[in-house]
């Protein structure tokens, strides 16, 4: 019996190491993307509304579809990890089976050579046909542990019976799950082509001014390599700030706060209620433009029109700045990190005001144009940029 169950248990111990992870951690995986999926269709609502082509619109579906690929590739990993749980508790149940046939045989026999020996003669006569007392008390030891036995292997056939009825549930529960999976693979399948049209149509209709976006692109990615040096001397003169000389307490209050902003990476809010990261951190193509490659300093988050931008984490106001390219900016100091709120249409703050998170900083713009409607978001550690989205919660 021991060595069936750690048989069972290697099984599932080599089912999750074959398929990397757990139905409930692909559950989260496909909560996470659609709750993304969900923000995604109420941006889309905002920018598909105007009249103008834009990239945003490109953007955010690019970022649906890919959402949409991660739900569709974590109900096929369900797929195949249900289907192999399924066969291994078949083979299970068929074990059991077996096990609860020799159980029964076995009581059948005991139960057989019991009424066998009755017929012989009572147990009272066998007890006292005994030479001695000592061989009677052995004949009674014997009845009553031979009776014992006889009782544990009804219990044992009981108990059998119950394990057998409860993984045949399970089975029966686990295919039923298998069913409903397929089924919402299958729809995941349908809406994602659908998307992809979507993009597709999107795309051919930016196209039609690709050369026009393309000046666009060429002179704003002129301004904003401009902007990043100018951005760039402003984190260095910051940073020499924290270097010259400090009391003893200063420092100590500037190394808890280092801790305080190492201990919430990875949980911070993002800073924009209802945001989607449409550009990531790096070197990478162009979202549109094929054929440019964008060097982000930051994360780009597409924001519903007009919406309020918070502090990630408490600290101080910086500087706040016009740079062109960049539009106004908030820098927050925190210890020894700096992050950067840039593209806000209002500023709510001013430098050497003390913010705690969450505070409101400032706001996206609310015009007519759906490009204008996101936030370039930085985290700096000294003068070394960061990736944004390592800090940001999932």
């Amino acid at each position: 019996m021991i060595r069936r169950v750690i048989c069972v248990i290697a099984a599932l111990l080599l089912a999750t190491l074959s398929f990397g992870q757990t139905i409930e951690q692909l559950n989260a995986e496909i909560k996470r993307a659609e709750k993304e999926i969900q923000k995604n269709e109420r941006l889309l609502k905002d920018v598909s509304a105007s009249k103008k082509s834009n990239q945003t619109e490109i953007k955010l579906l690019q970022v649906k579809i890919q959402n949409r690929e991660k739900v569709v590739s974590s109900l096929n990993k369900q797929i195949k990890l249900i289907t192999k749980q399924i066969q291994e508790r078949e083979e299970n149940v068929g074990s059991m089976q077996k096990e609860l046939g020799a159980l029964r045989q076995e009581y059948a026999e005991m139960v057989r050579i019991a009424y066998k020996n009755h017929r012989l003669g009572t147990p009272l006569h066998f007890i006292f046909s005994s030479e001695d007392v000592s061989t009677a008390t052995h004949r009674l030891d014997l009845l009553a542990r031979y009776n014992k036995a006889l009782g544990r292997r009804a219990e044992d056939i009981s108990s059998k019976s119950e394990q057998v009825e409860s993984e045949i549930n399970s089975l029966s529960a686990q295919k039923e799950a298998l069913d409903k999976t397929k089924q919402s693979h299958q729809e995941s399948l349908k809406t994602l082509d659908k998307e992809k049209k979507e993009l597709n149509n999107a795309g051919k209709k930016l196209a039609a001014n690709e050369k026009k976006i393309s000046n666009e692109l060429k002179k704003r990615r002129e301004q904003k390599k401009k902007a990043q040096q100018t951005l760039q001397k402003i984190i260095d003169e910051e940073t020499r700030k924290t270097k010259r000389k400090m009391s003893d307490a200063e420092r100590r209050a500037i190394t808890a706060l280092n801790g305080r902003f190492d201990q919430n990476k990875g949980k911070m809010l993002m800073p924009v209620n209802g945001g989607v990261v449409i550009e990531k951190f790096g070197k990478h193509q162009h979202p549109t433009q094929k054929h440019i490659t964008v060097d982000n300093k930051g994360v780009n988050i597409a924001a519903p029109k007009g919406a309020e931008v918070f502090a990630v984490f408490e600290g101080e106001v910086s500087r706040v700045m016009f740079i062109s390219g960049l539009n106004n900016c908030v820098m927050l100091r925190h210890g020894d990190y700096f992050t950067i709120y840039s593209n806000l249409a209002t500023v709510s703050v001013k430098a050497g005001e003390k913010v705690s998170t969450n505070s409101k900083i400032g706001t996206i713009s609310a015009g007519n144009n759906p490009d204008d409607y996101q936030l370039h978001f930085e985290v700096w550690f000294h003068t070394t940029n960061q990736d944004p989205e390592l800090w940001l919660a999932k």
